[in-house]
């Protein structure tokens, strides 16, 4: 028995592997243009930098410690440029603002931008002035109890209150200590001399503040001469200046009405007894 050939099923067949062919062209093309998109992706892919943020809120001029901050892998952009990157470059350094948790620690916010050293002469966000005042740094002795009871810390303001030792008849010839006598006598003199100076940093007992570098000569005679240095904190939206006279014993004894000792009349009591 022979099969009859049917041109009907030659059609199907054909119309059957036309659409599996398009089928196929179909998937083939989706999973190219998936491969496309892929690998463009994978171009794409911005570059990371690793940078120091805050762990946790940072006050100002603090010494940053290792729980304060830590390293994250951010993408790379104009805004973390300037951001450190290392650990190591900001641990021991000092705040020169308040940090904020989560932000990043660029220079602005240290108060120095040179490692090693805790604090800065200008301000964060102060630039160099070529025609201002020519700033310093300047260190000084205060002992705790003239500093406040030792409570200061860097970035307050304070005044500096000297006492030394005055003594009338230095500088004066025998003629003119002799037509002065008895007007002037040695004794400790105390001035307010310089106000509303910055704290920098402080080591101990030993302070540094910015002032001009005239006004450094100064601190550095006044040490030399002997000086007593007091410190008196100023709060912090005073920036008046006081004029002050100054005090020595004998004004104190007038002003407060302190009595005056004098010598004991032993020849009455003797005669009595």
């Amino acid at each position: 028995m022979e099969l009859e050939y049917s041109d009907k099923n030659s059609r199907r067949s054909k119309l059957y592997i036309g659409v599996g062919l398009v089928v196929a062209i179909l998937v083939a093309g989706t999973v190219f243009v998936a491969l496309q998109a892929s690998s463009q992706l994978v171009a794409n892919d911005p570059d990371m930098r690793e940078v120091v943020v805050a762990s946790r809120d940072i006050p100002a001029r603090k010494a940053i410690e290792e729980g304060d901050v830590s390293v994250r892998s951010i993408p790379a952009d104009s805004t973390n440029a300037t951001a450190y990157t290392t650990l190591d470059e900001v641990l021991g350094r000092v705040t020169g603002t308040s940090v904020a948790s989560g932000q990043l620690l660029t220079r602005n916010v240290l108060a120095s931008t040179t490692e090693g050293q805790t604090f800065s002469i200008l301000d964060p966000s102060e630039e160099f002035d070529p025609d201002g005042p020519d700033l310093r740094a300047v260190s000084l002795t205060v002992d705790a109890a003239n500093a406040v009871a030792g409570t200061l810390v860097a970035g307050q303001v304070v005044d500096l209150i000297v006492t030394m030792a005055i003594n009338p008849e230095i500088g004066r010839t025998p003629e003119e200590a002799s037509a002065q006598a008895g007007q002037y006598v040695p004794g400790p003199s105390t001035k307010v001399t310089l106000q509303a100076l910055t704290i920098l940093a402080r080591n101990g007992d030993i302070y540094i503040v910015r002032t001009d570098v005239g006004t450094a000569e100064k601190i550095a005679e006044l040490q030399a001469v002997g000086g007593i240095f007091t410190m008196a904190l100023r709060p912090e939206v005073d920036d008046r200046l006081a004029d002050t006279e100054g005090s020595t014993i004998d004004q104190l004894i007038e002003e407060f009405g302190f009595p005056v000792p004098l010598p004991p009349d032993l020849e009455d009591r003797s005669a009595g007894n």
